[in-house]
């Protein structure tokens, strides 16, 4: 798998007066160069996780070792190595855009001109030149997410942390920060993305840890928690017949189907058979009119291993 950036070796926390455990018990690694995604529901613990990570919170047992030490011996080598984009920009909010960037770059070691130049370059990929003299306090929900990233890309650190870096965001400035996201990667940044948008986060991740009541409920590679859910393939299909029983009747001879509207089908095929039933249902007197042939979904991974007992997928 590579080189270990982090460790977390049986990490908890728990919050003064707290009944249960923010965190509980978690382990696993983070390896050079991937995108990992922390996936879970609002007050999962995903939060808390990364707040500990960035030597925020002290673990109230286990430890998190950062390069093979622990972080709490050694902060300050973790805070030149490791931008993070927060959900909060408090600290920021009476900066104006460019002032805010300019500033964390010089934070981070920037010389002048490299802060100038890396502060310009950035509000030009974000598109928010027209902003760059807008207080953030002044700004929308989803720009001032949009500036937050922006912190977390100057002065290109080897390693990102992005909490839910989307929320907020309107589909075409995801579709963009997605595409920042990977762009980062390409250029060998490590990045542990914590979200609970799943259908977008599924086209980036490499490997997937899911959090729920602050316990680690599955992780490994996106594809292989696929395999583990079905290995067969989902086809679905929309009929020009509305009153298509006799067709559902026929299709259900390729596999288990479901019948999702009055002309949607959805069928479970064996992957030596999709052949066979693609060639078969574009005969007329299917009358198909529309068909698609997918995978097992991450959220159809994320919805099974709820569904389990903790520990089952680890």
């Amino acid at each position: 798998m590579g080189e270990r950036i982090y460790e977390l070796e049986h990490v908890s926390y728990c919050y003064k007066k707290a009944v249960q455990k923010a965190n509980d018990d978690i382990s696993f690694p983070i390896y050079k160069g991937e995108i990992i995604g922390i996936l879970g529901p609002n007050g999962a613990g995903k939060t808390t996780l990364i707040k500990q990570m960035m030597g925020q919170l002290a673990p109230t047992s286990g430890t998190i070792k950062f390069q093979g030490q622990d972080i709490l011996n050694d902060t300050k080598h973790l805070l030149k190595q490791v931008a993070y984009y927060s959900q909060e920009t408090f600290a920021l909010s009476f900066l104006k855009v460019w002032e805010s960037l300019y500033f964390t770059g010089r934070l981070r070691g920037l010389t002048r001109n490299e802060a100038k130049c890396q502060t310009e370059g950035i509000l030009e990929r974000l598109d928010m030149n027209e902003y760059r003299h807008t207080l953030l306090k002044s700004l929308s929900g989803g720009q001032r997410r949009l500036i937050g990233l922006g912190t977390a890309l100057i002065g290109h650190a080897s390693i990102m942390i992005l909490d839910e870096p989307t929320n907020e965001l309107d589909p075409l400035k995801r579709k963009l920060v997605w595409e920042i996201i990977q762009e980062q990667n390409q250029k060998g940044v490590t990045i542990i993305l914590v979200t609970h948008n799943i259908l977008e986060a599924e086209k980036v991740v490499h490997r997937v840890a899911v959090i729920n009541h602050g316990k680690l409920l599955a992780i490994d590679h996106v594809t292989k928690l696929k395999e583990r859910v079905d290995q067969r393939m989902r086809l679905e299909v929309i009929t020009q017949d509305e009153s298509s029983l006799h067709i559902q009747e026929q299709l259900g001879v390729f596999g288990e189907i479901e019948r999702m509207e009055d002309t949607k089908f959805r069928i479970l095929i064996e992957k030596k058979q999709v052949a066979s039933a693609i060639e078969s249902i574009q005969d007329d007197r299917f009358n198909i009119r529309q068909f698609s042939l997918l995978p097992p979904s991450l959220e159809d991974v994320y919805s099974k291993i709820h569904e389990q007992k903790v520990g089952e997928w680890l």
